[in-house]
């Protein structure tokens, strides 16, 4: 109970914080596809490049953060091209010829601060939400939403910001991330795909309210 209570004190006698961001990041997105009982010959299996923007506003009380983040990701799968059990035109572009994939993703973000000095911050945080977007054929070029082929649509993130503070309410971050998209196909329960990304991002944040005495 005293834990609670120094716990409460801590955080709650801090001024409050409005942080409103943005930034942006490059990477490299790992596709892995798990087809139960799917005939095909070669890998199922891609990588790309891969780059994302992000917006968010976050509640600052304390060392704690929480608040809103939205993404938009853009991947270019490679394609080898393998010969697969006929599929309809758009489960194959979905999972088997896409040159493009665009996500938009609105997530929940936790942070905390584990370091907070004047001028510096080290902040790990952790991100939940869903996501919904397209992909591009790269035969005809057309576009398949995800609601079309897909359901249960969830995305996991991790993050670890570097923070560097100047002029008082500015904040520079630089920010290894991972984040897992996971989606399952309407018509076969068995198909699931997972997208993982992993990357580096850089931001810029600016506190709308008042500043965190150190």
């Amino acid at each position: 109970m005293i834990t609670i209570l120094l716990l409460y004190l801590g955080l709650f006698s801090q001024p409050v914080q409005l942080f409103l961001g943005v930034n942006g990041g490059v990477g490299d997105m790992l596709t892995k596809n798990q087809f139960s009982n799917f005939q095909s010959t070669g890998n199922t299996n891609s990588n790309g490049w891969s780059s994302h923007a992000k917006a968010e506003a976050l509640l600052g009380l304390g060392r704690l953060r929480v608040g809103y983040q939205f993404l938009y990701n853009f991947s270019s799968p490679s394609i080898d091209g393998q010969a697969v059990t006929p599929v309809n035109s758009n489960q194959n572009t979905t999972y088997f010829n896409a040159s493009q994939v665009h996500f938009f993703g609105q997530y929940l973000v936790v942070e905390l601060a584990i370091i907070n000095t004047k001028h510096f911050a080290l902040a790990p945080g952790i991100a939940g939400g869903t996501f919904t977007g397209y992909k591009v054929d790269n035969t005809t070029h057309d576009d398949v939403t995800l609601s079309q082929t897909t359901k249960h649509r969830y995305s996991l993130g991790a993050n670890l910001n570097a923070e560097f503070k100047f002029a008082n309410r500015w904040t520079f971050l630089v920010s290894p991330n991972y984040y897992l998209f996971s989606l399952q196909d309407k018509s076969n329960t068995d198909w699931h795909e997972y997208l993982n990304f992993l990357g580096v991002d850089v931001g810029i944040r600016v506190n709308l309210l008042s500043v965190a005495k150190e």
